[in-house]
Order: C-alpha cells, then structure tokens, then sequence
C-alpha cells in the first residue's frame, strides 16, 4: 500500500469518528425533552441520514478514487506513456503502476481545457506526466495549488493573448490574479517538449516546477518543499555560481536561467529530467543538489532501466518501444543498436 492509499484510508477513518460524533450530538439535541415513539423514531432517522451526508462529503475524494482504481487503465493513454514518456521507461514495474494512478487521478480531478485547439488523449497525458515527472519522488503529492490546465495553439504573450500581430513569445505560464489555479501551456511546446528526447528543455516540466516551488507561497527558486533550512544558503550560492556561468559563456544551461532564480531552477529542472546523465558529468554538484529537492535520481533509474534491458527478463520493453535514454528513438535504433 503506497502513501497515498494510506492517506485516503486515514481519511476515511477519521470521517467515519467526526460523523460519529455529529451523531450523537445530533442525537442528544433531537431527543432533548419528552416525546412520542414515532417522533422519536423519525427524528433518529433524521440524525443518521444528516450523518450520513456529512460522511460523504468528508469522505468523497477518497471513495471517488477507490471507484476510480478498480477501472481499467484506458489503453489509448498507455500507448501515449510508452511512445511519448521517456521518464515512464525508466521506471520499475511497481513505479509504473504508481504513474499510471498518478495518471488517472490527476486527469480525473484537473480540467484540461483547449482554447481554440483540441485537446486529445495524447494532450491530456503529457500535461498529467508534466505534472508527475517533478512529484514523483514525493508519494500522495496533491496539486492542491492548479485546478485547469489551459492549452493554446501557440505561443502568447502576458497578457494571455494569442493569434495577433503582437510578439507571442511566452510558451507557457502558471496563472496569477484572475488566472489563480490555472496553467497555460502551448500546444505544440508542450508536444515538442516530450518528442524532442534530449533537448534540456520542456515546457510542461518547467511550468509544474514553478508550481512546486510556489507551494510555499512564493515563486522565489526556492523550494522549501524537498530543501531544509540548512541547505537554502548552499542552494542560493550555487544558482549564482551557475548564473555566473552561463553569463561567461562557460555553461549549457538555457540563458533563459538568468531571468531570475525562479526560472533559473526552472530551466534548470528541465535539464535535470530531459538529460541526466549530461547533468550529473557536466554539472556534478547542481546535479546533486537537484537531486536532494526533487528527491529522485534519474540518471540511476536510466542505467537501472539499461541494466534490465540486457536480461532475459527485459524483453516486455519491446524492440519499438521508446528507449529509457531519453532520445526519442525506438529502443532497436537506440541502445538495442549499440549494444
């Protein structure tokens, strides 16, 4: 039983001991004073069902996603996970089964909404992986902070808009003011994101970072969520060691980190999850200290999953899988080729 399952069960328990409770209060208000049989009868049936209420609405999410796991994983979103989602071959058996209900409950609770685009099987998965690649390492994460993903069918610019004469340069953004608890992301950004294999950059990734590090209320680069206090002030050092760098010409990381620290950790993300193993030779100490906020290591899931490719057992990738690698390449023209 994972976290996440464990939570839901507390919370149904513990729904269960609040209604309990409201029973009997109920039960001593309705039946103060003198009354009949029958009034007495109607009044605990009045209690039980006001009782009854109050258990499910405490208790819904967690019975809703109890309804929700005993479905069958659509196949359509399955296909769209081993063709698109490098991050998902990298993963063990029991990892994978944790996505997919990562899967399945983030599209089941967020609204994935296409302003003037459509918003297929294949959209709607890669926005859920967006969100789930930077979580994975936190089991039961709830994004509590976003309720609607916008899809736009190309860049915009600040003020949201798109399809004008304006510079449309913005790819995607985390909703502010009016737009609270929404993201907008660009189609075919969001699409290339996934299919481009080692570029460093996606932008479904790099939003859903922010979003992370604005869980402690600020959009500041530092997410107080996987950074203890004690490591805040390494954290900060190293971002302007790194920002130093890239000014100098004297780094890979997409300048766009120069912004500010928000989008440095942002960007930095994105090289983080699209290209591991790069990261860890090229980068070794922010490979590290990413790896502490993120609490994943993706460049050992990536020689985890190689391992297992080369055993018998490894057979269920297939030969036109997507290989773990990240290259966008089917495994038979990738590692399968060069092994």
């Amino acid at each position: 039983m994972n976290a996440r399952h464990r939570q839901e069960q507390l919370t149904r328990r513990l729904s269960l001991v609040l209604s309990s409770i409201v029973f009997l209060l109920l039960l001593m208000m309705l039946l103060a004073g003198s009354h009949t049989t029958s009034e007495i009868v109607v009044r605990i049936i009045v209690a039980f069902l006001v009782t009854m209420l109050f258990y499910r609405l405490l208790s819904r999410k967690a019975r809703r996603r109890a309804v929700l796991r005993k479905q069958p994983f659509p196949t359509s979103w399955e296909t769209v996970l081993q063709q698109e989602v490098p991050f998902f071959h990298t993963l063990d058996e029991l990892e994978k089964d944790r996505f997919r209900e990562e899967v399945r409950i983030f599209l089941n609770e967020k609204r994935i909404t296409g302003i003037k685009t459509s918003v297929d099987d294949t959209v709607r998965v890669l926005v859920a992986a967006s969100a789930i690649i930077p979580i994975f390492g936190f089991p039961g994460w709830e994004w509590n902070q976003i309720s609607e993903v916008l899809i736009y069918p190309t860049t915009f610019n600040e003020q949201y808009e798109f399809g004008s004469l304006r510079k449309h340069d913005v790819l995607g953004m985390v909703g502010t003011g009016s737009m609270n608890r929404m993201m907008i992301l660009s189609k075919p950004e969001l699409l290339q994101g996934f299919r481009a294999g080692q570029d460093r950059k996606n932008v479904g990734i790099h939003e859903f970072t922010h979003l992370l590090d604005k869980s402690d209320g600020a959009v500041d680069g530092v997410p107080s969520v996987g950074l203890p206090r004690s490591v805040i002030t390494p954290w900060l050092k190293l971002i302007y060691k790194e920002m130093e760098n890239i000014r100098a010409g004297h780094s890979d990381i997409n300048p766009y980190g120069l912004k500010n620290e928000a989008e440095f950790f942002a960007v930095a993300s994105e090289y983080f999850f699209e290209n591991p193993g790069k990261m860890k030779q090229k980068h070794p100490e922010l490979y590290t200290m990413l790896g502490r906020v993120f609490h994943q290591d993706p460049q050992a899931r990536f020689k985890n999953a190689l391992r297992s490719m080369v055993k018998p057992t490894a057979a269920r990738l297939g030969r036109n899988s997507l290989c773990p690698c990240g290259s966008g390449k089917k495994y038979k023209r990738c590692c399968l080729a060069n092994r």
